[in-house]
């Protein structure tokens, strides 16, 4: 969809906050397949089609994730996203035409990203926006969009937060009223302009989706061989994930896509139980990963850094996680790390307490489920 540039009179603040978003605060936008600033100018362009409340929406949330970006939760971050509700509650009034809905589907975005960018008493509310855009994607005729590469972007943004969402969920037993009761189900695939990338979040969408958090045990039977065969048949999915192709566009290094792959081996066979025993290779990839995580100099993805993080034995594995998380902390791209290194502290101290092997579905459960708000690992 064609965009026109609105020139808008902003205040100096304004200006100075939406110059911030441009340059800096869109680096920290939690997309997978895509380079954030990139889809941070889609956003700008998008804000500033026009004055209708949708667009004015969009910008306000724009300005409250710059503010929060740049200063920290403090008044002015928290005044624009409330002015961003007020402008989206206003625009929800009438129909949605398709520039109104993908307008829609920016803002909510964007106070998901907020939510999510510093750990705080109200960030489990990114449920609520994600579910939110979702039924608007589920109300629009994707076939009439496929071809808007722009558009094609803000779904897959909406994937991968989905994805990752529902892994949190699988998890986490908390205060169910501070969740969505029943997120409604993407109409959508990714546009795989990234094969590898959404290679990765349709195997993970399909372990969160179909693994068994309790795989039966007797070999024998006819039950376990079938989901024996099943696994088997995931495993070798994630093992085939063409990790080459993932720097091809540019948005993920192939190291970060590897790293998907090994922590996605590493949770399904975990999960498998005895059904999928191969505890050499799994070894195997958890040092492979330790060794890749002492050589890189970040990573702002979180999921593979708990996920191989879990599997930290000694004080010197434990060490060059807490030393990743801390350089990653100091890149402008990075979000709050908090919650992953407190989960991560209190998974270390029950393997350290116990006096036999956990099991490994109720210790992950636990831990997450002790968090106050929802974790998402994007």
């Amino acid at each position: 969809m064609p965009l026109l540039w609105n020139p808008l009179t902003l205040k100096d603040v304004d200006q100075d906050l939406f110059q911030y978003f441009q340059f800096t605060a869109s680096q920290s936008l939690t997309t997978f397949g895509h380079d954030p600033t990139k889809v941070g100018n889609i956003l700008l362009r998008v804000a500033l089609t026009s004055d209708t409340p949708s667009a004015i929406a969009v910008l306000k949330s724009l300005l409250a994730l710059s503010s929060l970006h740049r200063y920290g939760v403090q008044t002015q971050a928290v005044e624009l996203k409330i002015s961003a509700l007020k402008a989206l509650a206003a625009a929800s009034e009438g129909n949605l035409g398709t520039k109104e809905a993908i307008q829609h589907i920016a803002a909510g975005m964007l106070l998901c990203s907020f939510e999510i960018h510093q750990s705080s008493c109200t960030s489990s509310q990114w449920t609520w926006y994600i579910r939110g855009v979702k039924k608007v994607i589920n109300n629009i005729s994707l076939s009439k969009h496929g071809q808007d590469s722009e558009f094609m972007t803000l779904v897959d943004w909406v994937y991968y937060q989905d994805v990752l969402g529902r892994f949190s969920l699988r998890h986490w037993y908390g205060e169910t009223a501070r969740i969505p009761p029943s997120p409604p189900a993407m109409c959508a695939e990714a546009s795989r302009k990234a094969p590898s990338t959404f290679a990765i979040l349709g195997l993970l969408s399909e372990v969160c989706d179909t693994v068994s958090t309790r795989p039966p045990d007797v070999a024998s039977t006819e039950e376990s061989k079938n989901y024996r065969g099943f696994l088997q048949i995931l495993d070798w999915k994630i093992r085939n994930i063409p990790i080459s192709a993932a720097a091809d566009d540019g948005s993920e290094t192939a190291t970060v896509v590897e790293l998907y792959q090994l922590a996605l081996l590493v949770y399904l066979h975990r999960l498998s139980g005895k059904l999928l025993d191969e505890p050499v290779k799994t070894q195997q990839r958890i040092e492979k990963a330790f060794a890749m995580f002492s050589e890189i100099g970040s990573c702002e993805r979180q999921f593979p850094v708990f996920i191989l993080g879990c599997e930290a034995r000694t004080d010197d594995q434990r060490a060059v996680i807490l030393d990743l998380i801390s350089r990653t902390d100091k890149n402008v791209s990075s979000r709050s790390f908090l919650y992953v290194r407190l989960l991560l502290q209190a998974v270390w101290a029950q393997d350290d307490l116990a006096d036999r092997e956990l099991h490994y579905w109720d210790k992950l459960s636990s831990i997450i489920s002790c968090a106050s708000i929802l974790p998402t690992f994007v």
